[in-house]
This record gives C-alpha cells, structure tokens and sequence, in this order.
C-alpha cells in the first residue's frame, strides 16, 4: 500500500493523557499508599484557620444562590431528583470551571482506581487509556497482558464494550466496564484510524501485576534499565536493577522512559537519587513560580556516560527524571520531543463521604529551572523508529489467503520481510507471498497451508516483536553515542 502514514497515526492522536499524573501526596488514600503532610511551624497552623473562617464567611453570600437553586429544582422540577445528585453536579461544574484536566473529584471507585495505579496490582485487560474527543484512547497495552496479546495497539478507540456503546461516557466509568473478574471474558469494538470497519477484540481478563522495570545487558556490553511507569515499588526496583548491573562493569547505561507517563513523583525522586550527580533534581513551584520545595540528589556522579531514551509518551513523572539528567550533564536525551506535563497533584480525601479528590497543587521545574509544561523536554540527538516497528501491534481481522488483496496482506508482507521472507506485489496475496508464508510457518512448526489464520498470526507478530531490537533505531543511536565515547 503507498500510503503508510497509518503506522504513524496511530500515535498522533494523543494529544492529552488525562488520566496520568505526577502525584505529591497520597495522604491516608487506601491501606499501601503512604504520603507526607505539610508541615506547620508554631502559629500558621491557627493563622491558616482563621484565614480559612474569613474566606468561608464571605462566600456565605454567594453559596446562599446556590441553596436557593438546590431547593428549587428539589420542590419544582418536573421531575424527582436526589440531592446527591444534584450536589454531585454542582462539584462537577466547579471542576470544569477550572479547565485543568488533571483536577478531578473522586467517588469510592475511583479512589480504588487511583490506588490501582500507584500500587501496580489489578484485575482487568492491561492496558492504559485515555480519554480523547468523547472515546476511550489506547495509550499503550502493557507488556505481556491479555490486552497486548489480544492485538490492542495505541490509538485504538473503544466504542463498545460487550455490545455497549460507550462513547462519551465518564473515562473511569468506562474503564470500570473493561474491568471484571479474573477469567471472565469481554468484547471491545475498535475504531482504528486508517480502517473503515470497526475491530472486534475478545479479551479474557486476569490478574494483572505490573511490572515497572525492565533490565538486561545489551549486546554490546551497556546497561539497559526501562521504567514503564512510576508506582510505588518502581524506586526499590530501578535501585536492585542498578545494582545487578553495576555488578557486571557496565561501561555506560541506557535508561528508557519511552511510552511511560508518569505516577508517583517520589519514585520519580528515588529514581533520580541513584543517577542525578548532587545537586537539585526538580523545583516545585507555585502558580506565580515561586519555589516552594527543591528536591535535590546527593550521589557522586557516575564513572560511566548514560543516555535516555525519550518520546512523545513520556510525560510527567518521567521527564522530571530525564530533565534533571540532561541539565546536570550527566546523560543525554536521544528521541523525540516528550509530552511537556509538568503539574503536580495532590489528593484529598473525604473521609465520611468515602471520597476524595484530586487537584493541582503546583508545577515543577528543570534543574536549570525550565519551566517545560506544554513544551516538553528536546532530545539532544532527535531520532524516529522506522514504521516498521509498529506493524506488530496490527492485529489481523480475517484469515489472509491467495488473491486477497489490501492493508492488511500488506502488513503481513512487511512482517514476512522483516523476519527475511520476500514477497511479491505490495498488497497483494500472490504465489510469492504465499510462498513465503509457507516457508514461515515450515520454520515455525505450523502446518505449511499458505493460509494466515489466528495461530500464524500470532506467530508472526511475536517473531516481529522479538526481532524489534534489531530495528530499534533510538536504541542505536544510543548505543552508537556511548561507543563513540570509548
């Protein structure tokens, strides 16, 4: 097919990762997340009272509208309706007043989402959404879930779950749909960009536990440490993995925060205490950019060079770490531009109600205090993956067979070709072609039919998937960077 922007496509309709954040305090949120209270010198703790007493004794005037309003639409509406729900949309509207996505408030579900995503353990499909223009965005799945297995790919737009339509509807409620009990199965319909015809998914829940780092020793002797995210235990985590291969002389270290979007800021911190050489690892400011709390680093600098990879989908929590290496010097950033998220939030919780919520309470800076929210962290060396290394997250909606002719034989024959089977004409299920699928599913073990039905095509997106390394070019340029530093 000559037109092959939909490879890229796939990532360019993220535009906003609402559901991700940079998180400061946990405080008291759900047995397992710790957080910390500000603390009051002697007199500001009365001082904060009785400025709190006097901004509630004005607004007395403007919330007794509101009441009036409350009674009203209570003894006149023409229709019943509970004061719940009636205060419930009056939060709602305070909140969207603010027009800061990252400003939520939180009912007991959600308060039990949120202490999944800092925590690292649920049951559901695996992978990470968004909300995008009314419809449930894929960010990413996460690696070896059902939902990563089943096909699911970033972009991809959820607009039925088991014959529901769900757009528009609340993101947490939708995901709440998604979710269910370990071994249950749920069907998703997709719309994918590119594609006329909605996909259909069917994906068997389990019991997901998340595993935030990722390490090995590359081929040519460099560390290699990926974060997924930044959860409660990703610090302890990054910190045994370090040290393994500290262990085996490493002679420099690669560090990914691609695709990661964020979590916890002191994971963020703890992370950055083990690479950033002493100094500040990130400023919190306020909304007039005045400091308010500098998180500093005390390690001596490392005896190798490191590089970070970055890209579009690494945000939040993650470019405070890769911000801090590239103002210290201590590693440089090869990729692409990051997302630019730089708030963070705090959390409140209502303990009679069984609610909380969720608000921004500050922004952060570089060390060399950048302020990079909506702008992103530039890499010092600008790489993109070829196309290719996205064609395994296609997942193929018809059995392929000779004469078949369009995208999907033409994602397949790129897949055959990557794993070094030729084919013939692009698109096009011809004698090559099938040639070629035959002598892949000989290699493989699968009876030569010349036929792509489920069994080979999962095959041949988890070949392509093992072989990505290969074609990495983000990673090779960074290999390619330490080498030169010998």
């Amino acid at each position: 097919m000559k037109d092959k922007r939909l490879i890229i496509a796939l990532l360019c309709g993220l535009l906003i990762i609402s559901n991700i954040a940079t998180y400061h305090f946990a405080v008291n949120l759900m047995p397992g997340i710790r957080g910390e209270e500000p603390v009051l010198s002697p007199g500001e703790e009365n001082e904060i009272e009785e400025i709190l007493e006097e901004e509630q004794i004005e607004d007395l005037e403007e919330l007794g509208l509101l009441i009036k309003v409350l009674n009203l639409l209570q003894d006149r509406y023409i229709e019943m309706v509970s004061v719940e729900k009636l205060v419930r949309g009056a939060i709602d509207g305070m909140i969207e007043a603010l027009e800061d996505p990252q400003t939520s408030f939180l009912d007991k579900e959600e308060l039990e989402n949120l202490f999944i995503q800092t925590t690292g353990t649920f049951t559901g499909i695996g992978i990470e959404v968004t909300m995008v223009e009314d419809r449930v965005t894929v960010i990413a799945p996460i690696k070896g879930t059902p939902g990563e297995k089943a096909g699911l790919a970033p972009g991809d737009q959820i607009i039925e779950v088991d014959g529901e339509n769900i757009e528009g509807i609340p993101l947490l409620e939708a995901i709440n749909k998604i979710r269910g009990p370990e071994g249950t199965e749920v069907k998703l319909t997709v719309k994918r960009e590119g594609l006329q015809d909605a996909l259909e998914f069917q994906v068997v829940r389990d019991n997901i536990q998340l595993e935030t780092v990722d390490y090995h020793m590359t081929e040519k002797g460099f560390g290699y440490i990926q974060i997924s995210n930044f959860d409660e235990q990703t610090g302890i985590h990054f910190r045994r993995a370090l040290e393994e291969l500290e262990e085996k002389n490493i002679e420099g270290l690669i560090i990914d925060l691609r695709d990661n979007p964020g979590g916890l800021l002191q994971s963020a911190i703890e992370v950055g205490r083990e690479v950033v050489p002493r100094g500040p690892i990130t400023y919190m400011v306020d909304g007039k950019g005045e400091i308010l709390e500098t998180y500093s680093s005390y390690a001596d600098p490392k005896p190798y060079p490191m590089v970070v990879l970055v890209n579009s989908f690494s945000a939040s929590a993650s470019e405070i770490v890769a911000g801090a290496l590239q103002d210290s010097g201590a590693a440089v950033l090869v990729g692409e531009p990051t997302f630019g998220k730089a708030t963070v939030q705090n959390i409140h919780r209502f303990y009679a109600e069984e609610a909380g919520m969720r608000y921004t309470v500050a922004k952060y800076l570089t060390p060399d205090k950048r302020d990079i929210n909506k702008e992103g962290l530039q890499p010092d060396f600008k790489e993109e993956l070829p196309e290719v290394f996205y064609f395994h997250r296609f997942p193929f909606t018809r059995h392929l067979s000779p004469g078949d002719y369009g995208d999907e034989v033409y994602y397949m024959q790129e897949m055959l070709e990557l794993l070094g089977y030729p084919c013939g004409e692009e698109g096009l299920f011809d004698d090559k072609t099938e040639e070629s699928l035959k002598e892949f599913q000989r290699d493989m073990g699968i009876e030569p039919q010349g036929v792509l039905e489920d069994y080979t095509s999962r095959k041949l997106r988890e070949e392509v998937r093992n072989s990505l390394p290969l074609h990495d070019t983000q990673l090779q340029k960074a290999e390619d960077y330490l080498k030169g530093l010998d």
